[in-house]
Order: C-alpha cells, then structure tokens, then sequence
C-alpha cells in the first residue's frame, strides 16, 4: 500500500468478534491500527499480547492502547498517547459494545444505566476526544458499529436496541454539524453474525419481576431459533463483511460516504428501504424548516 493512503484507525472493542477481525484487516490493508480495549493489563493481557505478536509476525503497524468507552479518563488518555506519538488519528471505529436478553422489566436501573454507557455514551466519549483534532485537520471519518436492531425493533433486544436507537439519533446529529469541518459520520447496521456478542449479553436480573411473565416465557425464544437456523454451518456469514465494508468506506471520497450502511443477509430485510424513505421523509422535515 502507497503510504501516503495510509490511515490512522482507532478501533475500540478490539478483542474478538468485530473489532479483532476489523483491526487485522485494516492493518492488513496497510493501515496503522491502534487496537484498543480495557483492562490491557488485567483479563484482557493475554489478547492484547497475541495481537502484539501477530502483528510482528505479519509486519504489520498494529499498536494496542488501553481504553475503557465507560471511563472519561481512560478514553482521554488513550487519545493523548496516540495523538502524542503518531500524530494524528484519521479514522475512529466505534465498535466496543454490549448484548441484552430478556423483558425490559427484569432490567434493573443500574442495569439500564450501564447498556447506555457502553453502547452509546461510549462512543460519544471517544469522539468528543478525537473531534478537537480533526475539526482542525478538518478532515476525518467517525464510524459507528449500530445494528439492524438499531433501526427495527426484534423482540427480546430491548435495551440493546435502545441504546442503537439511540446511537443512530445520535450519528445524524453529528453528520450535521461535522460537515463544515469535511468529517464524515457513518453508522454501519449490522445484521446477525456468529460472533461472541450474544455470550457477552446482560440478562435481566430482577428475577422476582420475571416470575410474573410465566414459567419458560422468553420474549426472544423465536429470535434464538431464528439465529441458531441462519448463523451456524458453512454457509453462515463471515463477520470479516463489516471490516470489508470499513475499507470501502475509508476509500471514498471525502463528503460522498452514506450516513447508513447495512451488512448483511439475516435480520436485515427491508431495512435498505427503510433508510431510503426516512432519508427522503427527513430531508423533507429539515427543508420545510428552511434548514
């Protein structure tokens, strides 16, 4: 790769399912990746130095970075070393994030408080970090690892959902006001992948709550058969898609990227259209304000 193409790709949640495969592509693309994640130095050490050594070991620019999304500190630090030894970060992949399972009323407060801080106030952390450096670069690409859930609602991935939902709102706001400064900001909604997310997911803990639903009821029941059905066998798809899909994004141009970008087959039906007519019915909204 020509290095004057090179980016500088911050990824966070870089220890398995997306984000590993994302930062092994990416920097297999010839891009300078900083893979980072939490407790760097605790349960996650082990990854961090296989990654370590897999990059010596394809040569490859790979560098890992402690960053916790739930910790103002922990991102801001993680910012300031980068941006003090490498210069710049061109590119950031929010991707760190966590499942949910359950009905909504079994979720306690606390519970409800950490879904949110995770999957969508963590990403605003990590950008209000980086956007002073790329507001005066005026240049850059935000993307933002959303889901089809974020945009259709599937029974059993309530707070998961919220919390895209939420996300989603969030990245238009920012594709707004970002645009002056020529910073892109993309959501990509993924389908269903095989991936460790679901083993990772919180379930409802107010059991007591639970009770009063009935024995064996589970909102996601159907959703599981669903799932088992379509992302098991060999012709399952290959979460590498959304790294595949962050390279074609990084090689547009500048100001022509889509706000939304759908990945893949299962969970995903109709959501192309869905986008086409918010899209329009929202430029209408914006154009009837004169905005």
């Amino acid at each position: 790769m020509n290095t004057t193409n090179q980016k500088n790709v911050l990824v966070t949640g870089s220890t398995s399912g997306f984000g590993r495969s994302i930062v092994e592509t990416l920097s297999r693309k010839g891009h300078r990746v900083f893979a980072t994640m939490r407790a760097i130095e605790g349960k996650n050490s082990g990854v961090a130095q296989e990654l370590r050594e897999w990059a010596q070991n394809e040569g490859v620019e790979l560098e890992t970075f402690e960053l916790d999304v739930t910790d103002d500190a922990s991102v801001d630090s993680a910012v300031e070393s980068i941006l003090d030894k490498f210069g710049r970060i061109d590119v950031v992949v929010n991707n760190a994030g966590i499942g949910s399972g359950g009905f909504l009323e079994g979720f306690t407060s606390e519970q409800v408080k950490m879904m949110f801080d995770v999957n969508t106030i963590g990403p605003l952390r990590v950008n209000r970090a980086v956007l002073p450096h790329m507001r005066e670069n005026k240049s850059g690409l935000l993307i933002h690892i959303t889901s089809a859930t974020g945009r259709l609602y599937i029974p059993g991935l309530n707070l998961y959902s919220g919390a895209k939902y939420a996300l989603e709102a969030l990245v238009e706001s920012y594709s707004h006001e970002l645009a002056p400064f020529n910073i892109d900001c993309v959501s990509i909604e993924p389908g269903g992948y095989g991936t460790d997310i679901g083993a990772n997911s919180m379930a409802a803990s107010d059991t007591g709550r639970l009770a009063g639903y009935g024995e064996g009821a589970h909102p996601g029941l159907g959703l599981y058969a669903y799932f088992e059905k379509h992302l098991s066998g060999p012709d399952a798809p290959d979460p590498k898609e959304i790294a595949d899909g962050i390279i074609d994004l990084m090689e547009m141009p500048e100001g022509e990227r889509p706000l939304r970008v759908v990945i893949g087959t299962v969970g995903t039906e109709g959501l192309d259209e869905l986008n086409r007519v918010t899209d329009k019915i929202q430029k209408e909204y914006l154009d009837s304000m004169g905005l």
